[in-house]
């Protein structure tokens, strides 16, 4: 090749033609043209047999819907390659991808971005360290200190696989997702999201976190299951599933799955719900627990109502008991106020006198109020229906075990925080395989 032919030339429409004349063969033949709209100046040469042009300033790409501009680029004819260098911008319609490098494949319409890329459409911008979009297809792939923010959330995680004709993302990899709106974090090893459908999903031991910074000293809420879904239609919802634990301050809960709306401040646990407030276990068929500005207010049990408490530390075996069909619990100041037994109600009470057993009051009724002070006992009143014994206590001594009510099972299994850590390392062992939605 000459000197005249390395020679850098201005582009000019007229150029640009020569081009597109040169190989137009293998452009034909691929059935997708790449149009160079502009350059401040071309070099061609021949690299391993093969023709290569380099382009520099301005330079200006555009193959059908999709265009690309950037400071220089390598454009390889015969494979069909871009390599791009400085200030890369790729458009695809309302996307734009920005990257300080990366390369553009003319026959699989594909864009590839290295070194810190920036992807924006109108609701969503995304940062990573290296990713590519596929335009055809119109999926995008970017690994490496993944960042997605909207509006109200963001995303964090090792990879993110997105599906822009259905909108749906799958992100892998110590993710965390944050809602800003609700102060909460969900984290977990993968992600699913349906964008059309306002549907999530996070798998792989999640782990949901809600700071209070409202309330005195801080209250967090913790929440581990298998799997939670997040639902957004009239009402938002977040579905805790399999192995669910809960812990927050005084209270603690597990059961098989639980609800939680974060706009009415209420969690409804069900499948073996289980309830611990400081001292007191509670259970039932299903569980209702409701909130006022992120502190308890109430705490409604329906079907086989079961609260029980040790009644003293001295007599580890000896329980006060509270059962019936419904039972609800009134909180004040995040002080256990009220409890309220209904339908074939029964209590079971331990007295005590100078720190000495003083045998067992049994009483049944239509209905149980207990009322505290302070969150300590205050009264006890029966309504309609009253049935009751007291046992002494040398009939109750050593013999604590025959004045159990039906139902009774004291669970030694109440969550503690130490079971809401995971740490990273554990996490970023468990994988699961891609899918397409």
């Amino acid at each position: 090749m000459t000197d005249r032919s390395r020679r850098p030339l201005r582009v000019d429409v007229f150029l640009a033609i020569l081009m597109l004349a040169s190989v137009r063969s293998v452009f034909c033949q691929a059935g997708k043209v790449v149009v160079l709209q502009n350059a401040d100046s071309l070099v061609a040469r021949v690299i391993n047999g093969e023709e290569v042009r380099e382009l520099v300033g301005n330079v200006r790409i555009l193959q059908e819907n999709v265009r690309i501009s950037c400071d220089r680029a390598m454009q390889f004819i015969q494979r069909g390659r871009f390599d791009l260098i400085g200030n890369v911008v790729v458009n695809d319609d309302s996307v734009v991808l920005y990257a300080p490098r990366g390369t553009y494949l003319r026959d699989e319409r594909r864009a590839e971005g290295f070194d810190g890329i920036r992807l924006e459409d109108p609701t969503t911008i995304l940062t990573a360290r290296e990713g590519r979009y596929d335009v055809d297809p119109r999926i995008a792939v970017f690994r490496q200190k993944v960042v997605i923010r909207d509006t109200t959330s963001t995303v964090t995680a090792d990879s993110v696989t997105y599906f822009r004709n259905t909108r749906f993302s799958i992100a892998v990899g110590n993710v965390t997702v944050r809602n800003d709106q609700d102060d909460v974090t969900i984290s977990g090893g993968r992600f699913e999201h349906a964008g059309l459908r306002q549907y999530s999903k996070m798998t792989l031991r999640p782990l949901l976190v809600q700071h209070d910074s409202s309330a005195a000293g801080g209250d967090t809420l913790l929440v581990r299951a298998m799997v939670m879904e997040a639902f957004r239609d009239t009402l938002r919802c977040l579905v805790a599933t399999d192995s669910v634990r809960i812990l927050r301050a005084d209270l603690a809960a597990v059961c098989g799955l639980a609800k939680f709306f974060t706009a009415g401040d209420s969690i409804l646990l069900r499948t073996a719900p289980v309830v611990w407030y400081q001292e007191t276990q509670v259970t039932g068929d299903s569980m209702n627990i409701y909130l006022r500005r992120r502190a308890i207010h109430r705490v409604g049990v329906k079907g086989s109502a079961f609260a029980a408490s040790r009644s003293d530390s001295l007599f580890p075996e000896r329980f006060d008991q509270l059962m019936g069909e419904s039972l609800t619990m009134d909180f004040a100041d995040k002080k256990l106020r009220r409890i309220e037994v209904v339908d074939r109600a029964v209590s079971v009470y331990h007295a005590y006198e100078d720190s000495l057993g003083n045998g067992v009051n049994r009483t049944s009724g239509d209905r149980i109020v207990m009322d505290f002070v302070a969150g300590k006992l205050q009264d006890i009143r029966f309504f309609s229906g009253i049935e009751g014994a007291y046992y002494p206590e040398n009939m109750v001594r050593q013999r604590e075990t025959e004045y159990r009510l039906p139902g009774f099972e004291w669970r030694a299994t109440r969550p503690t925080r130490e079971q809401f850590t995971l740490s990273n390392s554990a996490r970023t062992q468990q994988r699961t395989p891609r899918s397409r939605p």
